[in-house]
């Protein structure tokens, strides 16, 4: 396992995590905001942007 692929699996793993939050969130399922969600959909982001960082261009 590369860095590049270590990066892209954690990212795929938090946009579960994410998902499954979604799916049983009071809150979320009615559109509000809360906070937890929120958290979680900016780790997504990071992680994603982070595994497209590492990920070389010619690939």
């Amino acid at each position: 396992m590369t860095v590049t692929n270590g990066a892209a699996s954690g990212a795929d793993e938090l946009y579960r995590i994410h998902l499954l939050h979604i799916d049983h969130c009071p809150a979320c399922n009615k559109d509000a905001e809360c906070g937890k969600g929120v958290r979680l959909r900016r780790a997504v982001r990071a992680a994603r942007l982070a595994a497209d960082k590492r990920r070389p261009r010619w690939t």
